[in-house]
This record gives structure tokens, C-alpha cells and sequence, in this order.
């Protein structure tokens, strides 16, 4: 491995518990411990830093998480891919400079050994997802345990001490770390999915969801001053009919009440088509819904013919 955050490693070697050579232990029947020989990562582990109350701002907490996807899609983009297995704040040791290294490659794995997956579970508790548990540990399985390392330095919380949704068994993100910036929930929330085809599948799909820009807000309504309204056409025709009646029956009124007199017989009937057009005319237009003046004038029209018939069939002589 070959990689600034990744402390470059030496050699490696076997001893029993009380230093002695591995081959000696191995004929006693005890297995050999392994030791790996690393270059030396200055700084302070996150595991640390939360012992010392020491917290992590939006801005510091992105550099962070970029820093360690980006060791993350170096490892799991060799071939075969290396998967860490133990990241927890413990692992991740952060320099005075602000640059993080992943340390203890001591549970590493890759397809090399042809465990696909392993059978023995490794890993710190807390931050081991399901199938790692069951010996199926994939590069997703990382993603998850970076994810629970960012919370764990975020909230200052044990994995155990996060605020879980029960019906989904996953950590309330927003409940553990309010006001945490929109990329980096969004990008943690979808480490630490239980399940794991539902987690981002490589680091870069991580950092996509970390980078995708966050959905526009919604713009204020203006508040736009409306003129009332004027009345609508259906009122006015009804008004015009209703004085159109209403003229048709002064008429009526004037002619039969004031000018009886006045007039014979004969001119009455005549002259009754005076008030009787108005009046036809006004119940037509309040009657027309569509078209209120042509209908006023085909009642009008009707009303006249109709009284032309009555007085020609009683006065013939007219």
C-alpha cells in the first residue's frame, strides 16, 4: 500500500506472548501473535479527542470525512480491493496540520486469501454493520464504520448512547448531531444504513452524496394587492331586467291608472304593447344566463306577436 494517509509498513513478524519465536510456540500448540512494523503517524486519534471534550465544526468535520473517503477509494480500488475492517476513532489519527492517517491494518482483508469474506468476525463493536458480523465484510462494511466514527466524534456518543429508530433499527442522524451541514448528514445518513444494499456502494458514491447540492428552497409567496372585483355580468343583466320590468309595469300603471280616461277602448289595446315589451324584455334578460340581451329581445318579440294574435282574435276589427 502506497498512500500519505496510510503510515507505510516496514515488515512483519510473529511472537508468542512471552516474546519468543513463533515456530517454538507453534510446536507447543499455541498460535503465534502477529506484529506488523509501521512508519509512525503523528498526532492525536479522534478516540482521543473526544476524551478531551475536543469538538468538530461543520467545516472541520467535511475535511475529515473527505480525507478518509479518499483512503477509502484507494483501498478499495486495489485488486484485489483491501477492506480495513476496524476503522473507529481509534484508527484515525489526526496531525497537528489537520491531515488524518488510518492506522492498525492489523484486520485487514482482501480476496487474496480467498475467504470471501472471511468466517471469523473482526472488528470493534459498535461499528461492525450485520454482514460483517456474519463474516461477509465488503467495502461497504468500511463505509458503515466511518460513518459510526464521524457520529461518535461528532456527538461525543458511544455507538450504544446514539438515538436509534426502532422501527428502521438506524441512527436518528439529525437527533445525534443537530445543525450538522446538509452534505455531511446527507453522506453519513447513507453510511450508516443497517442494511447493506441501501448504503452507498464505494466511497465515490459517498462523496457524491457529500458534494450533491442541496435542493433550492422554496421561494416566499409575494403578496399581490387584488382590485375588488367588479360585479359580474350575470348581476348586471339582472339588473337591467329588473328595471326593465319595472318600467314595463309603471307604464302599465301610468296608462291604465292616470290616462284611462283618456284614451277609448280601443287605443288602450293598442297602446298595451308599450308596457308589455319591457316587461317580456327584463324576464327574458334575467332568465338568459349565455346570452341575457338576445334573449331579452326573443321574449320581447314573442311577447309582442302573442299580443298581437290576442287582440286581432278578439278585435278583428282592429
Amino acid at each position: 500500500l502506497d498512500h500519505p494517509a496510510i503510515p507505510k509498513v516496514y515488515d512483519y513478524f510473529s511472537a508468542g506472548l512471552d516474546g519468543s519465536a513463533a515456530a517454538g510456540d507453534a510446536a507447543e500448540g499455541a498460535p503465534p501473535t502477529w506484529f506488523l512494523v509501521q512508519a509512525f503517524a503523528p498526532g492525536r486519534s479522534l478516540r482521543q479527542m473526544i476524551g478531551d471534550r475536543g469538538r468538530l465544526d461543520n467545516a472541520k468535520a467535511e475535511v475529515l470525512l473527505r480525507q478518509l473517503l479518499a483512503v477509502l477509494d484507494y483501498l478499495h480500488s486495489r485488486h484485489p480491493p483491501v477492506i480495513h475492517r476496524d476503522i473507529h476513532p481509534g484508527n484515525v489519527i489526526v496531525g497537528a496540520d489537520g491531515r488524518a492517517s488510518l492506522v492498525d491494518f492489523g484486520a485487514i482483508q482482501d480476496r487474496l486469501r480467498g475467504d470471501k469474506g472471511g468466517s471469523t468476525t473482526i472488528g470493534t463493536f459498535g461499528f461492525v454493520p450485520m454482514e460483517q458480523l456474519v463474516g461477509k465484510a465488503r467495502p461497504a462494511s468500511d463505509l458503515y464504520a466511518l460513518g459510526m466514527t464521524m457520529l461518535v466524534a461528532l456527538s461525543h456518543r458511544e455507538p450504544e448512547e446514539l438515538p436509534y429508530d426502532e422501527g428502521a433499527s438506524k441512527v436518528r442522524v439529525d437527533e445525534a448531531v443537530p445543525g450538522l451541514a446538509p452534505g455531511i448528514r446527507r453522506a453519513i445518513s447513507g453510511m450508516v444504513e443497517p442494511l447493506v444494499g441501501q448504503r452507498p456502494q464505494s466511497a465515490a458514491e459517498a462523496l457524491a452524496l457529500l458534494d450533491r447540492p442541496a435542493l433550492p428552497a422554496p421561494r416566499e409567496a409575494k403578496t399581490r394587492v387584488v382590485a375588488p372585483a367588479e360585479a359580474p355580468p350575470s348581476a348586471i343583466w339582472r339588473t337591467i331586467g329588473a328595471l326593465a320590468i319595472g318600467g314595463g309595469l309603471l307604464a302599465a300603471g301610468a296608462i291604465y291608472i292616470l290616462f284611462f280616461d283618456a284614451f277609448s277602448e280601443t287605443e288602450l289595446v293598442r297602446i298595451s304593447i308599450l308596457w308589455v315589451a319591457p316587461v317580456a324584455f327584463g324576464f327574458g334578460v334575467r332568465w338568459g344566463e349565455r346570452s341575457p340581451l338576445a334573449t331579452g329581445f326573443l321574449w320581447s318579440g314573442v311577447a309582442v306577436f302573442l299580443l298581437i294574435l290576442f287582440i286581432y282574435g278578439i278585435f278583428p276589427s282592429l
